[in-house]
């Protein structure tokens, strides 16, 4: 094995599978879970929903040699899971020589789709047998117990009907008393476990520092202290999950909570019943049954009762919850909760050196930034400011690359294809489609949507846009809504989509009605590329201010009116908000590919398709036969040119196809084909009418096929309406 470079993780390539494992990562939301994933499989996760639910889940894979697994070379001075030393992060930047081979390691060189870096064979290396580590990311669970939330429900269902080898629990340093509450719960499971105490870096800022041995030795399993977006000690985590797998858990042995004052007889007592009875619902352990019968969990109360000699189980059941609750004058819920969190402190007590009192300088900023008077300025001066950021890359890119564009690309390839393709039909499709429709999708997709996802990464990374939410919370309310809502409709602003899947953190079926209505009308990153393309270049950034003033002016209209159409309560604002964080770049620019590849894969074939499409159509004046119908409503009530309707038409596939076949029609710039007061109209009617066919597909199997036509029915009748109602206040004013 000599001559070879080692790295931090291998290729599939690299190693001979022998054996896979599955590790499942678990944790409460903002500890940092997604940051270890995504370091671990970089770009090759696959998303999908959980059977029967709309709740996504992550998979990916990483290669690991049998040498990178057993072989002492990682940290020569670790052995196994044993009690860590403080130096364990030290260590880890070490860089060891070994008989044959060295470990050396790039240092700050994490870049950007290293995951798909070819590796290099030297002739004398021999491929070493390996491990297949397929990684699952669950949703952030707070319990699993007796789960009320729908993420909540798919960890537990995943845990029970897909069995991984191991789980990684992640765990926030920083606030130890509540995320062991889920510690506690998934020590009652048969399954292999391994603790990651993340966030270490900014525990000790806070004044905490924790011992390793000694939580170990508290809970019974390993414990790895990480930092997680620095990827400190995450190969040693990767490590000991694998080696915990294969070894099937034997050596540990998980403290579970023992309940006191004479709850855990009772609970004794229950399982027993219920392992005589052969009852075990839910392929679940009997301990974990026997509290989720104690809390009335709905799936597994059902589950008992359909059994025909469930009379038994059920009269125990119920004895046990009256004499809990009789005896501490309290619901069993809260009871159960309370000696939870009474052991879950107990050993934050026993572990945790200080009480956390120093105040960070991000958390300073933080009280700033959510001060109830000054917070709400800062945000809009930051929306404001993003806005203007993007207008400017846009108008610079326009007037850098977009004048070579038109003065050298078209007339180079209109000579190229006039001059080499023979057939007249072929030459228009090549210019109108791949030559004018790769320009519209240049000028609009990278100087507007990638600067957006851009800027919408780095208020993620950072923290902020929960913060965001905490800010418009009190306004939310007015619209009837959860305050938690702005969390999709923030997310909308990037993609309607998973703006109308986030729609299902919403408690209330009247909650997700209005909110499905009002995440659609949130113009999204290719709707701001149609405002900003359009009315904000050609004329003025306050056009697009009044554009967003008129929608956000429908918006409140709309809330209110459903608001009080519709019966039911309003609930209040119960989330975390996530510690302040410097951004990392590579972490931002891997969100952006993420969310722009599909402009990339997606929209560029359609533009391309539809321009030729479009241009055959109009250089054989087959066009106007399509248009012609809808010349009354467009010309007449619009005042647009009559080739708008195939745009508005062809844009129900992505809304940006809509300005940028534009683009293809006017054979390159916007002004020429449309007046300032067009395209105001245009942008206007664009932004608000039907959603794109991916959001209406979304919105049928989230809402229903009725709820989906009445809203798209809506949402034509306002923008028709209200598009024709400022053409003719701008003819008024005298605009042309």
């Amino acid at each position: 094995m000599s001559g070879h470079r080692k790295r931090k993780y291998r290729h599939r390539h690299q190693v001979l599978e022998t054996e896979s494992v599955r590790i499942a990562l678990v944790g409460q939301p903002n500890v940092g879970k997604s940051v270890i994933f995504n370091q671990w499989t970089g770009l090759g996760a696959i998303v999908s929903n959980y059977p029967g639910t709309t709740v996504e889940i992550l998979e990916g894979t990483v290669y690991l040699s049998k040498n990178d697994v057993f072989s002492p070379i990682w940290l020569p001075t670790v052995k196994d899971w044993e009690s860590p030393s403080e130096e364990i992060i030290k260590l880890e930047d070490a860089t060891p020589d070994s008989e044959g081979d060295r470990f050396r390691r790039r240092r700050g060189r994490r870049g950007f789709g290293r995951h798909f870096r070819k590796w290099k064979k030297d002739t004398e290396f021999e491929a070493e047998k390996g491990i297949r580590l397929d990684i699952v990311d669950l949703p952030g669970s707070y319990t699993i117990v007796s789960p009320t939330a729908e993420d909540e429900k798919v960890t537990l269902r995943y845990l029970q009907q897909n069995p991984p080898d191991v789980i990684i629990n992640i765990i926030d340093a920083t606030n130890l008393p509540r995320n062991l509450l889920l510690t506690l719960a998934l020590l009652e499971f048969d399954i292999p476990l391994v603790v990651c105490l993340n966030q270490i870096d900014l525990a000790q800022r806070m004044g905490i520092e924790v011992d390793i041995g000694a939580l170990e030795n508290l809970l019974g399993v390993p414990v790895i202290p990480t930092i997680a977006i620095h990827g400190k000690n995450l190969k040693l985590l990767l490590r000991v999950a694998a080696k915990t797998a294969i070894s099937k858990g034997r050596e540990q042995h998980p403290r579970r909570l023992l309940f006191p004052d004479g709850i855990e007889a009772k609970l004794r007592r229950l399982e027993q019943k219920l392992e005589n009875m052969q009852l075990c619902p839910l392929n679940l352990p009997l301990r974990i049954v026997s509290q989720q019968l104690l809390e009335e969990y709905a799936e597994c109360a059902l589950c008992i009762e359909l059994r025909h000699d469930q009379e038994e189980a059920v009269q125990l059941v119920q004895k046990v919850r009256d004499e809990i609750e009789s005896e501490f004058d309290n619901d069993v819920v809260l009871v159960l909760g309370e000696k939870r969190l009474d052991y879950a402190s107990y050993i934050t007590e026993q572990v945790q050196k200080g009480k956390g009192e120093r105040v960070p300088f991000t958390e300073r900023i933080s009280t700033v930034l959510t001060h109830r008077k000054f917070g709400l300025p800062i945000a809009l001066l930051i929306l404001i400011g993003s806005l203007l950021f993007i207008f400017a890359m846009g108008a610079i890119f326009s007037a850098t690359i977009g004048e070579f564009w038109e003065a050298f690309i078209n007339p180079m390839a209109e000579f190229l294809i006039t001059t080499y393709v023979p057939w007249p039909i072929l030459q228009i499709i090549l210019f109108y489609g791949l030559v004018l429709g790769i320009q519209g999708w240049l000028f609009i997709a990278i100087p507007y949507v990638a600067t957006f996802y851009i800027l919408l990464s780095i208020m993620e990374d950072t923290g902020y846009l929960a913060r965001i939410a905490f800010l418009l919370d009190a306004f939310m309310h007015r619209l009837g809504l959860h305050g938690r809502a702005i969390i999709p409709m923030l997310t909308g602003m990037g993609c309607n989509v998973p703006g109308v899947l986030g729609n299902r953190i919403l408690n209330t079926k009247r909650e997700r009605w209005i909110a499905g209505f009002l995440v659609v009308l949130v113009p999204c990153s290719a709707q701001l590329a149609i405002i900003l393309g359009t009315v904000a270049l050609y004329g003025s950034i306050i056009f697009a201010f009044i554009i967003y003033g008129i929608i956000l002016s429908v918006m409140i209209g709309l809330g209110a009116l459903l608001q009080h159409t519709l019966p039911g309560p309003s609930y209040g604002l119960v989330m975390e908000i996530p510690p302040l964080r410097a951004p990392r770049l590579t972490q931002i620019l891997k969100k952006t590919w993420i969310r722009f590849r599909e402009f990339v894969y997606i929209a560029l074939p359609l533009i391309i398709i539809g321009g030729a499409i479009l241009g055959v159509l109009l250089e054989f004046g087959y066009l106007y036969f399509i248009i012609n119908p809808a010349t009354p409503l467009v010309v007449g009530w619009l005042g647009l040119p009559p080739e708008a309707a195939a745009a508005l038409i062809y844009g129900i596939l992505r809304k940006e196809l809509t300005v940028e076949l534009l683009v293809v029609l006017a054979g390159g710039s916007i002004e020429t084909f449309m007046t300032i007061r067009q395209m105001f109209v245009f942008a206007i009617v664009t932004t608000i009418y039907i959603p794109c066919i991916a959001t209406i597909a979304v919105l049928g199997r989230e809402y229903g096929w009725k709820y989906t036509l009445v809203l798209a029915a809506t949402t034509i009748t306002l923008a028709l309406l209200l598009g024709g109602i400022v053409n003719w206040l701008l003819l008024g004013l005298g605009l042309p």
